[in-house]
């Protein structure tokens, strides 16, 4: 039977330590609690059937260190009565023991306790004095634990006691069971749930928050930026547009040069035969365009130089370009024009504007023109 019971409790413990993560019924929480029942002697052979079951209570202050062990403090009085004189020799013993709590995730918990201390033990004698002893004692049993709300519960507990007796040191053992009462004190699994999960609201609410803030200032930024964008591209348009205005002035004022040369009021450029000398009588003309120029100096302007159709497409070419670089010269040395402000490119016989099959066609193609343009 002993092996039973021992093989029974180390089955219980296992599970127990399996069982510590369960859900916290106990940790850090104090209880208060008393009990009534009855105490049954089982006396050494020299007290054999003297005394008989009787009465006993207790008192008990618990604090759980975790789910799994609480330390607890307890004050029983265990009364069984003499079979001859029907008084009670009364034990007394004060207790502090270890208390193991199984399967603590459950509104039902059993548990073990083991634990020792000291009894005040008093016998009462009908023709004499009372007989006092205080003696050293040891207490184990189990138990079991009957949530009713987070705050209290209800329980039935076995405690089995061990004493002296008072004449000898044999041993004197009283077998108890009785009902108890608890009162939790602290914070219990539904306030504590309760409470994590107003926690957790106000973390969701708080990263809520933040994402919102994050958001509306990813926003502004992503506005701020588009403004920007906006902002820098009506800058820029209008910059090109000013730009393009400047264009549009600089080219006018070249064909109020063309005007001038188509009314013969000044001679346009010139060039001797089959060459890229320039004549002394397009200076005049070419200072004009350069004076244009000055006015404009953000703007570039090319030189472009075109020949009449006849002859070879190379050789062409290669005069032209060599007109163009002539007339560039003249604009930077003599008329003071910076190097990087003009370019000169010839198209030779490639850009017509008249036909090439008469002398006033062909002398209209062989021309050079000026273009700006933005830089």
């Amino acid at each position: 039977m002993k092996k039973s019971f021992a093989c029974i409790a180390v089955l219980l413990v296992i599970m127990a330590l399996a069982d510590a993560q369960a859900f916290d019924w106990f940790g850090g929480r104090l209880s208060i609690g008393g009990g009534y029942g009855r105490a049954k002697p089982k006396l050494p052979y020299s007290y054999q059937d003297t005394d008989e079951d009787g009465q006993m209570w207790s008192a008990h202050v618990k604090y759980y260190v975790n789910d799994l062990f609480s330390v607890v403090g307890s004050y029983a009085d265990l009364q069984p009565q003499n079979r001859t004189t029907g008084l009670p020799i009364r034990f007394r013993p004060i207790v502090a023991s270890l208390r193991l709590n199984l399967f603590h995730h459950l509104p039902v918990s059993p548990y073990l306790t083991v634990g020792g201390g000291i009894s005040i033990n008093k016998k009462d004698i009908p023709t004499g004095p009372s007989i006092k002893w205080d003696k050293a004692t040891m207490q184990g049993g189990m138990g079991l634990e009957f949530f009713i709300n987070q705050g209290t519960s209800l329980g039935a507990e076995a405690l089995y006691h061990s004493f002296l007796a008072e004449n000898d040191n044999a041993a004197y053992g009283l077998v108890s069971l009785i009902g108890t009462i608890n009162v939790y004190f602290g914070e219990g699994p539904e306030t504590q749930k309760a409470k994590a999960e107003a926690e957790k609201a106000r973390q969701e609410a708080e990263q809520a928050n933040q994402q919102s803030s994050q958001l509306a200032a990813e926003k502004a930024k992503a506005e701020q930026q588009a403004s920007e964008a906006q902002k820098k591209a009506a800058e820029e348009t209008a910059a090109k547009n000013a730009a393009e205005e400047k264009v549009k002035e600089a080219q006018a004022a070249i064909d109020a040069i063309k005007e001038m040369v188509a009314h013969k009021e000044v001679a346009p450029v010139m060039f001797a035969t089959g060459s890229a000398e320039l004549l002394v009588d397009s200076h005049a003309v070419l200072d004009q365009v350069a004076a244009a120029a000055k006015k404009y100096p953000d703007l570039k302007l090319r030189v472009e130089g075109h020949t009449d159709g006849q002859g070879g497409g190379s050789y062409n070419q290669q005069l032209s370009q060599k007109r163009a670089e002539a007339v560039r010269g003249y604009l930077v040395h003599h008329d003071g024009l910076p190097p990087d402000q003009i370019v000169a490119v010839g198209f030779g016989k490639t850009r017509p504007i008249a036909t090439n099959d008469t002398p006033e066609g062909r002398a209209q193609n062989r021309r050079v023109e000026f273009i700006f343009f933005i830089k």
